[in-house]
């Protein structure tokens, strides 16, 4: 027979249970923030002790910089991702506004004027081809990411003409390769849109919206948010910011390249999963993509430091995305 003191009152039970439950969750949120930027900071320290030429200054720069392209995209992919959706596009995104400015710059446009009209296309395209398609007309983003994914290729291909198209301005070369002090431009402008997103995610409706729309999109409609709006500017930021980043590959290279942008889906996508935002929305944020990039920058420039053939930087990166992806499929089927 139970004595009085083994009997447990059922209430007491189930809310010792919902604490305990709570606790192990919130813990396991600790430890996942934590995870990533410990990884890259073992890297680092790795890097410095197996390679003197590693923890140079002009390394570390040459590092920042060459990120800096790839996380401005991963920046914009983050917010897509978040709202549970993905842009396979914005590398050929990267190719058709490089091809776009330098047409309007032959044509004898200013740089600036060149800039704009090539933001706005870019956000255009990413509103109404890949936002209002996906939100209006049913199509899954996969489907939709994957057609522009070709038809933004092709389109850059028939404005060069299948051919190289060289630009040669100041103000766009101190943009892309110029310093104030010690530090590229190319980096604070990277660490600028940094901040302005982490604010804009942190501190606006729209990006409570952003999170609420990729937690669940059915919850959020009922709550009242306008789930297509909120999609159509997400995927318009985020070709923007492709755009962006389009126009600073031509000044890096001094000219319009049709092949531009190659592979950038895979960086900016796996700088985003690797730092931990999830895949299934709702979760993550922009200084989690800042180590997820730097981390996959950071590993690529140690292999080739201590000579690993380049040729296995791709499988590597891959490797690395695909832990990332599933040590968040564990953590989420907990």
């Amino acid at each position: 027979m139970s004595s009085a003191s083994d009997v447990t009152e059922p209430g007491k039970d189930t809310e010792a249970r919902n604490r305990l439950r709570t606790d192990s969750v919130l813990a396991g949120v600790r430890i996942d923030k934590l995870v990533f930027p410990a990884a890259l900071v073992a890297l680092i320290i790795i890097g410095c002790v197996v390679n003197e030429n590693f923890r140079t200054l002009d390394n570390f720069r040459n590092v920042f910089t060459f990120a800096s392209v790839g996380l401005i995209v991963a920046l914009g992919e983050t917010l897509v991702i978040i709202a549970r959706a993905i842009d396979l596009a914005v590398g050929s995104m990267i190719a058709l506004s490089g091809a776009i400015f330098a047409k309007l710059y032959i044509d004898g446009h200013s740089v600036w004027v060149c800039l704009f009209v090539t933001l706005a296309m870019g956000v255009l395209l990413g509103c109404v081809a890949h936002g209002v398609v996906i939100t209006k007309f049913g199509v899954s983003f996969l489907i939709v990411t994957l057609g522009t994914f070709s038809i933004f290729r092709s389109l850059a291909n028939v404005l060069l003409d299948g051919q190289s198209l060289t630009v040669d301005d100041p103000t766009l070369d101190w943009l892309a390769n110029g310093r104030i002090g010690p530090v590229p431009v190319l980096v604070i402008q990277a660490a600028i849109i940094y901040v302005i997103l982490l604010l804009v995610l942190r501190t606006t409706t729209y990006g409570s919206a952003v999170y609420a729309v990729g937690a669940n999109p059915d919850a959020a409609k009922v709550a009242g948010l306008p789930v297509d709006r909120v999609l159509i500017v997400t995927f318009g930021l985020c070709a923007g910011l492709a755009a962006y980043a389009g126009v600073i590959t031509v000044a890096q290279i001094g000219s319009a390249q049709p092949t531009a942008g190659i592979g950038v889906e895979l960086v900016a996508i796996g700088g985003v999963l690797v730092g931990g935002t999830s895949f299934a929305g709702g979760q993550g944020g922009v200084t989690r993509t800042v180590v997820g990039v730097l981390f996959l920058a950071i590993l690529s420039n140690l292999l080739l430091l201590v000579g690993v053939n380049s040729f296995w930087i791709g499988t590597a990166t891959g490797l690395v995305l695909i832990l990332a992806v599933a040590v968040d499929r564990t953590r989420r089927n907990e």
